[in-house]
C-alpha cells in the first residue's frame, strides 16, 4: 500500500485496511510496517491503541496481527428497535387508511417471531398476536415464514431443525413451511392462511429490504378475514403495502432509503 499519511489516524487506516485484506493468517509487525512505509516502533504503537479498542488482535505462534471483534461489530452494526419502529409506524399507517385493514411490524427474535408495532384497521380479522411484543414461533404466523425466507439456507435450515418439534403444536408441518417459504422466495411477498381461536384470516407479508437491518429480519403483514380480497384485490394490497415502504424509507431520518424496497 502506497503511503497516504504520516498522521496516527492515517497511519491507524492503513493498517486496518492492510489487515482487512489479509489472509486469515494475518500479518506480522515487520509487513505491516513495510507496506506503510513506517517505523517498527511507530506501528507498534498504534497496533496497540488499536488492541485497546479490540479493532486489531494478535494470535498464532508467529504473533501476527488480525482485525479484532470490533471491526466486524461496527461493519455489521444493526440499528435499534426504535429506530425501525419510528421508520416504519408511518407505513402501517398508510397501508391501514388505504386499506382499512389491521397491519403488524414483526422481526425476528431467535426463534420466534414478535410484534414491534401495529395498526388497528377497520376490519377485523382474527390476529394470532395480541399486539406490541406479541410473540409466536417463526413460521407460526405468515410473517414468520416470510422471515424464514429472507434468512440465509443454511440458517434458515437451522431454525427449521430447532423449531420442527414447535410447529406440530400448532398443527403445522416442516414440509408444509418449506413449501411456503418456496412460494415466498418465488413471489417476493408471502399470502398465507392461518387459523387462530378458531377462525380462518388472510395475511399478506412483505418483507422490508433494507441493508442498515442486518441481522434484524423484518416484515410488515396486513391481516384480512377470509374470502373478502379477490385475487386482484390482493395484488393491490401488496402494492399498497410495497408503496408504504419505499415512501417511509424515503422520508425516514433514521434509515438510509432503499430503492429495491417493495414487492419484486
Amino acid at each position: 500500500m502506497a503511503r497516504q499519511s504520516s498522521s496516527n489516524a492515517g497511519r491507524a487506516a492503513e493498517i486496518l485496511i492492510l489487515l482487512g485484506q489479509a489472509d486469515r493468517k494475518g500479518m506480522a509487525l515487520a509487513a505491516l510496517a513495510e507496506a506503510t512505509g513506517e517505523a517498527k516502533s511507530s506501528v507498534h504503537r498504534t497496533l496497540v491503541a488499536l488492541a485497546d479498542y479490540g479493532l486489531v488482535v494478535q494470535s498464532g505462534n508467529r504473533a501476527n496481527y488480525m482485525l479484532g471483534p470490533a471491526a466486524y461489530a461496527l461493519a455489521h452494526r444493526s440499528i435499534g428497535v426504535n429506530e425501525i419502529v419510528a421508520t416504519y409506524r408511518p407505513a402501517l399507517v398508510n397501508i391501514t387508511a388505504r386499506t382499512q385493514f389491521s397491519t403488524y411490524l414483526m422481526v425476528r427474535s431467535g426463534l420466534d417471531t414478535i410484534c414491534l408495532d401495529y395498526q388497528m384497521g377497520q376490519i377485523a380479522a382474527q390476529p394470532y398476536v395480541s399486539g406490541i411484543g406479541g410473540r409466536i414461533p417463526l413460521g407460526v404466523g405468515i410473517s414468520g415464514v416470510c422471515i424464514l425466507g429472507m434468512m440465509d439456507a443454511r440458517s434458515r435450515g437451522h431454525c427449521l431443525n430447532m423449531i420442527e418439534a414447535r410447529l406440530a403444536e400448532w398443527e403445522l408441518s416442516r414440509a408444509q413451511i418449506e413449501g411456503e417459504i418456496a412460494e415466498f422466495l418465488r413471489n417476493g411477498f408471502m399470502r398465507g392462511i392461518r387459523r387462530s381461536a378458531g377462525i380462518e384470516s388472510l395475511t399478506l407479508t412483505l418483507p422490508i429490504r433494507n441493508d442498515s437491518l442486518r441481522g434484524m429480519e423484518t416484515a410488515i403483514s396486513l391481516l384480512a378475514p377470509l374470502n373478502i380480497l379477490d385475487e386482484a384485490a390482493e395484488r393491490n394490497a401488496i402494492a399498497i403495502m410495497g408503496a408504504a415502504i419505499h415512501e417511509a424509507e424515503h422520508h425516514a431520518d433514521v434509515l438510509p432509503h432503499n430503492e429495491d424496497a417493495g414487492a419484486k
